[in-house]
This record gives C-alpha cells, structure tokens and sequence, in this order.
C-alpha cells in the first residue's frame, strides 16, 4: 500500500484523514518517504474544492510542517485567518521542493500543462474529470496520488469503481477506539475542548446520528442504511409539551421564523414555523441552543403570497408579537409557475402591509436560506443539528404545531414527501444557528 501509485484512505468524519494525507505529503516534499519515487526538491499539490476549505487545510498542514524546513521569505505569508492567502498560495521549503495548494472550481482545464513531480493529495472527493485531469499531469513523472475522504456530499461512484478494480489501493478505517489512538499512545485522540475520543463518545456519535447516512459519516462506508421515518429519536412523550420553555437566566432568547415557499403542486407545502433560541455552555464547554418551536403556519401552496403573509402576521399577533421582535428570518428560494412567483419579496411586500410598516423599514429582513456560507450541503447539515438536537432533548415542540409533529413522525428523506417541507421551515429557522456568521448581533429580542 506505502507505494502504491494510486491510493485511498476512506474513513468517517473527524479520524484523521486530512492529518495522514498532510503528513504523506509532507514526507514526499521533505525526502523523507520510505518509498520515495525520487529525490527533492519536489513538486507537491494538495487539492481542495474550494478556497475556504482549503484555509483549514493549511492551517492543519502549517501545524504539522517543521518551521525550520520552510523558507519563509519565499513562501506565501500565513495567517490564521486567510491561510498562505488566495493568489497562488505556496509554500518554498529549504531544500527546493514546492507545495501548493488548489482548488477545483475552476474545473479541470485549470490543471492542464502542469507536470507534477512530487505528489498529489486530494483531501475529499472531487470529480471524475478533477481526478482524470491531475492523474495525467502524473503521468510521466510517475508522481502518486492520493484521495483522503469521506464518501459524502458529492457522487462517489467512480470512486469505488477504482477501488474495486486496484486501480486505487485504499485504506478503510471504522470509527474505533483503536483507530483514533494514535501509534505509541495508550490515549485516544481529544475534541479541542479536551473530550476524549472514547467508547463513551463513539457511542454517542452513533445514538445523534441519523441511521440514513450514520454507517457513511461515522465508519466511512459507501453505502447508507435504507431508512423508513428519518427521526426516529423524535418521540411525542419526550418532545411535545406545552409547558416546555427556556430559562431567561441561562441566557438571551430569540425569536426566530423560518419559511419555505411553494407552488400550487404542493397540498401542504406553503410553511412558516416560530421558534425560540436560547444559546448556552454546556457541561463540555460546547456552545449550543435550546429550541422550542412553538407555532406554525401550513397552508396550500395554491395560496397566494397575501394570504400567506396574512396568516404569518395572525401567528405573530396570538403572541403580542411584532415582525421586529424576530431575531431573524429566513426564506427558501422562490417558487414559481408561468403565472405566478412566490419568494421572500412578495413575502416581505405583504407583512410590511399587514403591520403597516413600509418596506423598506421591514427588520428582519428576510434573508435568503440558500445564500452564502453552508449553501451546498445544507440538507444534510441541518438535519443532523435537528437529529441531534432531538437526541439530546434540546429541542422542544409545542402541541400546537400538529404539521410539524407529524412532519417528525413521518418524513422519510425523501424530497417530495408532502412533509418535508414543514422540516425544512424548521430548518431554515435555526439556519443562523446551524450555519452561524462570524459576527452576530446579540441584542436580546424577548425575555
């Protein structure tokens, strides 16, 4: 496997991949690899899909890299915060060798006529044509490459087509204690937060998990569980009360909306779901929210963007609420037939109606829930914080919200289940929270 010319390490999340690609790399670049294919200096490449992943990247590799064999004044300056930067980040090392680090995309035709002498590293998967494009820049110097994954948020079939015929040689590691004990140590690896990586952790790994992609995420399988309701830790005795509600001593709570919009296809799919969020320390030093959603609104996608915004404004008022009592808001991109289109625009146009407040004094604005920072993979990413959310009794649901309840009872993960689209609302609420900016405002909304 050590010199295999094409090679693979498939694990879960958070095992070390990325660590034991860096430190393969590294060795190439530095001479240092029991199966050198030739000698420094060295070309290296460590590709990544897009630029902020790859500021996570070098700053994992500059953690690793010896500082004494880097030539500073001819390497890309690093910071914590932009890595070696955007413009052709590089790093020179003493002894001639070059490592630099690129994304995908700008597609493959961005790698053409570069001939790599060292090694490439693929840190999680890419495209076909990615892979085609730098195993033909390897081709006459007989450089390796190797793919460090998880097989998630991208078709990984090519992949495991490689694999299954030799042409790549892979290493597949289950989320085990032995695998997260590092070589010589008798303690496993440690959270930042010092949490060790134990029997106890894995086994809560497991129980947060939905069974649809926990056999992916956590062991680094190909392939999922088939699933019937996707929420199978919701449970009405645990997690509907009316009582339910969040202790203003713990810290501020704020009111959130979540909205997705819907054309005359879907029955049910018009949704808006209120929420209270309450962020707190927990016992591991982990910041994290208690939720309680506590009303909805669920109505025919048939219904115009006035009716809507009608029903959201009665909701609002059943509680002495305000628009601008809510926290945030956040909607999911237009929907739309040949007469009709229904979006956050029209959406804001008929609240700023209903409270008799212009336009564009409207605050919250509503914020688009598919823009900006956590876009691809967002499905994925906010129903494991629901999952978990769940799994832990941090999220609560008031007995009013009956669609929502049922939504939790019976979604299955498939898109056009008539359900989802209350579980996206949902969603789409805590999207700030899921999905949190650098800077946010903390001014508290309601007590």
């Amino acid at each position: 496997m050590l010199d295999a010319p094409r090679k693979g390490f498939r694990a879960g999340n958070q095992l070390g991949k990325t660590w034991a690609g860096l430190r393969w790399l590294i060795d190439i670049a530095q001479g240092k690899h029991p199966h050198q294919h030739r000698p420094p200096p060295v070309e290296c490449w460590i590709v990544c899909t897009s630029w902020s992943q790859s500021v996570a990247i070098m700053g994992k590799f500059h953690a690793l890299i010896d500082q004494d064999s880097v030539d500073e004044k001819a390497s890309s300056n690093f910071s914590t915060r932009n890595g070696y930067g955007k413009d052709n980040p590089t790093v020179l090392l003493t002894n001639g060798s070059v490592i630099r680090f690129r994304t995908t995309n700008q597609g493959p035709m961005a790698f053409q006529g570069a001939t790599i002498t060292g090694c490439v590293l693929i840190d999680e998967p890419t495209a076909l044509d990615i892979y085609r494009e730098l195993d033909r820049r390897l081709l006459r110097t007989g450089a390796p490459l190797g793919i460090t994954f998880t097989p998630v948020n991208r078709d990984c079939r090519w992949i495991r087509e490689l694999t299954d015929k030799g042409v790549i040689q892979e290493v597949h590691a289950n989320l085990t204690v032995e695998n997260l004990t590092p070589i010589g140590s008798t303690e496993p690896l440690k959270l930042d937060d010092g949490t060790p990586m134990d029997a106890s952790w894995i086994e809560a790994q497991w129980r947060s998990t939905p069974d649809v992609y926990a056999d992916i995420i956590l062991d680094g399988e190909w392939d999922g569980k088939p699933i019937g309701q996707f929420f199978k830790c919701f449970d009405r005795g645990r997690h509907v009360s009316a009582t339910a509600g969040l202790s203003a001593a713990r810290g501020p709570v704020r009111l959130v909306l979540g909205i997705d919009h819907a054309t005359a296809a879907r029955e049910l799919g018009q949704c808006a779901v209120l929420a209270k969020v309450q962020q707190f320390v927990d016992g591991e030093r982990r910041t994290r929210e208690a939720i309680v959603a506590f009303d909805e609104v669920v109505m025919s996608g048939a219904d115009s963007s006035q009716q809507f915004g009608a029903e959201i404004a009665n909701m609002l008022r059943r509680h002495s609420l305000k628009w601008s009592d809510l926290f945030e808001a956040y909607g999911d991109n237009p929907s739309m037939n040949r007469h009709l289109v229904k979006g956050n625009q029209e959406l804001a146009r008929a609240v700023s109606r209903q409270f008799g407040v212009p336009l564009h004094s409207l605050h919250p604005k509503i914020r688009g829930a598919k823009e900006g920072r956590g876009a691809s993979g967002q499905l994925d990413s906010g129903c494991r914080y629901l999952y978990e959310a769940l799994s832990c009794d941090l999220l609560m649901v008031h007995p009013r919200c009956e669609m929502l309840i049922e939504a939790f009872e019976t979604w299955d993960w498939d898109a056009s289940h008539p359900a989802k689209d209350r579980i996206d609302a949902l969603r789409y609420a805590l999207r700030g929270f899921i999905f949190p900016r650098t800077s946010r405002k903390l001014s508290v909304r309601i007590g």
